[in-house]
């Protein structure tokens, strides 16, 4: 099996060590990244490359977002997920270092990510966690005027960074800097995805998907169980979840029954919203916005029928002692999972719920409403919206989303940042910039 690998020298290091040790059945092919924008010759180099492919990982979620288009739907891909333990290694790395990992400043990574790290560590802290944005050269610059301007200044005694580039300028002013290397675990699962990926999509035959939605009330709600009426309105509110889901995707839901839902769905169409099985935005939003937990089960088929019982023989492997599990069947030798889309620490898990209170009362927008925003921006990858893009994702009219702008805006949540031509005679409508500040 061929795979490509796409990452920065250092990162390639640490993936040619993994497929050594543990996919010596592998053939890869290495591409090196010079930069952390697209660069028109890498994708050229990628274009003549992707027909003598089998799979592709990519070394972080930034290039996969400037490279991927260029394999999906034709190839399976992964990117290697930015995880805690990543984070959690560096900050060993540096205290056996010398540096005192109370006083840090610290890039790419979310606060809610490294305030969790934190919180049961009893230090002193001074860990200054820098802003993210849209990566591009002032970008870059930004981030390293910040981390010199924290050691200069005296209130770090040291840097951690996730970029290469910043790393090498930073060690060649002295000043004490990690590198923020990719675990052995998030590597393999990476690759793991892909291969998986390629296993299910050479078994199909059409591209017929079947989804069996199970509903299950969450532990600490277990009384919803014994109470009618309570199950019927948490299970109203999951309805509406799939409802909107199906509506997205150009699904139907063809079943609907007491405690699970059946969905038919094309498999391009499956594909391209849990962006090739990294992500599904489904399990956020009714963690986010019911009581209630769910297993998954996927089936795959050249017809329903078939599509329906492979789906049955996924949610047989959920074995009710776990939930929010998801298990793809696409004949009864290729199963995948359990998929765990809802992992702990994962940096582009739904925001922590305190977050979403304390965006809420800061915002005077319902929780609900945060949460669909924050997960319409991580599913398209983008943070730049007119109004009436947001009326037709949010299903809301664009007087609303006209209001939400304005209170996003009031609260310090968006900002204008240009004009965007409609095609028609009309005049240009306004590009919000919307960011949640995590």
């Amino acid at each position: 099996m061929k795979i490509g690998l796409l990452g920065t020298q250092y990162r390639i290091n640490r993936m040619k060590l993994v497929i050594e040790k543990y996919f010596p059945e592998i053939q890869p092919i290495y591409f090196h990244e010079k930069s952390y924008y697209y660069e028109p010759e890498l994708g050229n180099e990628l274009i003549k490359a992707k027909n003598n492919l089998d799979g592709f990982v990519f070394a972080g979620e930034l290039v996969f977002q400037n490279y991927n288009k260029i394999f999906y739907p034709d190839v399976p891909t992964a990117y290697i997920a930015k995880d805690w333990t990543s984070l959690q290694s560096a900050l060993l790395n540096a205290s056996l270092k010398g540096i005192d990992i109370g006083r840090v400043s610290i890039d790419s990574y979310a606060s809610s990510m490294v305030d969790e790290i934190y919180s049961g560590l009893e230090l002193q802290e001074s860990v200054h966690i820098l802003k993210r944005g849209v990566f591009n050269s002032a970008y870059a610059e930004r981030i390293l005027g910040e981390h010199i301007h924290f050691f200069e200044s005296g209130q770090v005694s040291g840097c951690i960074t996730s970029i290469s580039s910043i790393y090498d300028r930073l060690t060649k002013l002295d000043i004490p800097t990690v590198y923020v290397y990719p675990t052995t675990e998030a590597i393999v699962k990476a690759i793991n995805h892909v291969k998986d990926t390629y296993d299910v999509l050479h078994s199909l035959t059409q591209d017929v998907v079947i989804l069996i939605i199970h509903i299950v009330p969450k532990k600490e709600y277990s009384h919803i169980r014994k109470d009618e009426y309570l199950y019927t309105h948490e299970k109203i509110k999951v309805a509406e979840e799939v409802y909107y889901f199906a509506k997205n995707t150009n699904a139907a839901v063809v079943s609907d029954s007491l405690n699970q839902f059946i969905v038919l769905m094309n498999q391009k169409d499956f594909l391209e919203y849990t962006n090739g099985l990294q992500r599904f935005y489904l399990l956020n939003s009714i963690q986010a916005n019911t009581d209630c937990d769910v297993n998954i089960g996927v089936g795959y088929g050249n017809n329903p029928g078939i599509a329906k019982y492979n789906a049955n023989l996924a949610i047989e492997k959920c074995d009710g002692k776990q939930v929010n599990q998801t298990y793809i069947v696409s004949n009864s030798h290729t199963i995948i999972g359990p998929l765990d889309f809802l992992t702990k620490n994962d940096t582009t898990q739904a925001i922590d719920e305190k977050v979403f209170a304390d965006l809420t009362s800061r915002s005077q927008i319902s929780q609900n409403l945060i949460f669909k925003i924050y997960t319409l921006m991580e599913k398209n990858k983008r943070n730049s919206f007119t109004t009436l893009e947001l009326a037709q994702l949010l299903n809301m009219s664009q007087r609303n989303a006209s209001r939400l702008i304005h209170k996003l805006e009031d609260s310090g949540f968006a900002q204008l940042v240009g004009s965007k031509s409609s095609g028609s005679h009309g005049r240009p409508s306004d590009v919000y910039w919307i960011d949640f500040k995590l």
